[in-house]
């Protein structure tokens, strides 16, 4: 790859807005240099306004093919509870090759909505009934083998999961393909890290489950390795106010609390939903430098509750957003759905707007940032060290046409989708192109013919 330039009408950098814009990218895939196109003309270069790829924090990617099919519960006895059971049941099944395809096609779907990373928050590590793979990574790698054909970055998360809820020594018959020991965690981790070594647009982390799923001891000693390599560390924490209850009542204190008290929580952890915070909780967490990891879309439709993101933002804390179950795949929704939750606790608008920028741009801005954290990788900014991950909007779209500055941002996060989405780069290198990811009919036939066999 040699090094060469993207001219367009506008992007939007960590100093605000530049028109028309030269990108500079070295042979790495890096930016090398931002500045204002001078003395050039703009034939045959891009005509839209170009944005930093935006981090999807929480994805499992093995679920998309469940989208659509939880909606016949019994009302009120319908909760996150007996999705669950749903999701175990289709978890059962699933192949290497039918990973590889599923991940596959939404990875090709998270590049077409602006998601140019994703977190996978991989627990799906054995065959059905428990029994390990011949080799231990082999779900892992199908993540991964999936990740070379679509093109998209990947921090992978493998998760830890030793038993099935706070007072339990296991885990139940239908989580065996989640289990592992503490030391057979680490051997997974190790055989990961060997994978993911070879590639530049990857990154390992560390992900305990769950406090209901990880005993404290067991964390402590599956931390440490993340410690000494700098690992990102994420964990599901205070999702659901029966968990909440059920912390309280076997260890004595409130989800995030205990583990604040436990843990040395700081801005390499990603506290995924911390949904069920109280106002001590809110304060000290967003002081610790941890990022909030928030997916709207999945928290509503499994009836979670809303986190407080105005007193979080108000407190300092970082905060992304996630796919999560994949029942939908479009960062402007998710982050749309944050907004307009705290404007309907409020009943004001505009509530997470930033002095001096628009309401849209200051969430795209924050959460690009905040994923980038949770990832651990250089990525979220249009900025000189930063990976090329870039997103080009269509200004052919009807609503963005005559649009500049921040209306731009504005009306794809409140009026748009992923329809205004035109052209993607990973790290320099295009993988969508007129709103198509370039290897879209492969990969969407894959994924059919996988969901033929799952159904």
């Amino acid at each position: 790859m040699i090094e060469r330039e993207i001219r367009c009408a506008s992007a939007l950098t960590p100093g605000g807005w530049i028109s028309p814009a030269r990108i500079r990218i070295d042979q790495d895939g890096l930016i090398s240099a931002v500045s204002q196109l001078r003395g050039a003309g703009m034939t045959g270069n891009l005509a839209g306004p170009v944005l930093p790829g935006m981090p999807n924090l929480h994805s499992h990617a093995f679920q998309r093919q469940m989208a659509g099919l939880t909606e016949d519960g019994a009302g009120q006895a319908d909760n996150f509870w007996t999705w669950r059971e749903a999701m175990y049941r289709q978890a059962q099944h699933v192949t290497p090759m039918q990973l590889q395809s599923l991940a596959g096609w939404l990875q090709a779907e998270m590049l077409e909505a602006g998601f140019t990373s994703c977190a996978e928050f991989h627990y799906l590590h054995h065959q059905p009934g428990g029994k390990p793979y011949d080799n231990l990574v082999e779900m892992s790698a199908s993540l991964l083998n999936a990740c070379a054909r679509s093109g998209i970055s990947m921090t992978l998360l493998p998760v830890l999961y030793c038993r099935s809820g706070f007072s339990s020594g296991t885990v139940s018959e239908r989580q065996r393909r989640f289990f592992n020991t503490p030391d057979r965690y680490l051997e997974l981790l190790a055989a990961c890290h060997s994978l993911i070594a070879p590639n530049a647009l990857h990154r390992l982390g560390i992900a305990p489950h769950s406090l209901r799923a990880v005993a404290a001891g067991q964390m402590r000693e599956v931390l440490s390795a993340a410690e000494s390599k700098g690992l990102p560390v994420h964990i599901h924490i205070a999702e659901q106010a029966a968990e909440v209850e059920q912390c309280l009542e076997e260890l004595g204190a409130r989800p995030l609390d205990w583990l604040l008290q436990n843990f040395p929580v700081d801005a390499r952890w990603c506290l995924v939903h911390a949904t069920h915070l109280d106002s001590a909780e809110l304060e000290q967490a967003a002081a610790s430098g941890a990022v909030a990891g928030l997916c709207p879309t999945t928290e509503a439709d499994l009836g979670d509750g809303f986190f407080d993101a105005a007193a979080w933002m108000a407190a300092g804390g970082q905060f992304g957003v996630g796919s999560d179950s994949n029942l939908r795949v479009s960062a402007c929704e998710e982050l749309r759905l944050l907004e307009f939750g705290c404007r309907l606790r409020a009943q004001k608008r505009n509530i997470l707007a930033d002095e001096g920028k628009s309401c849209g741009r200051s969430l795209y801005e924050r959460a690009a940032a905040g994923g980038a954290m949770a990832l651990g990788q250089n990525i979220g900014r249009i900025a000189p060290g930063c990976r090329a991950d870039l997103v080009e909007l269509d200004l052919n779209h009807p609503l963005l046409g005559s649009r500049s500055g921040d209306a731009i941002v504005d009306t794809w996060l409140f009026a748009g989708g992923n329809a205004m989405v035109r052209t993607v780069w990973v790290g320099g290198v295009r993988c969508v192109a007129g709103g198509r990811h370039v290897r879209r009919d492969e990969l969407l036939e894959s994924f059919r013919r996988t969901m033929k066999e799952l159904s």
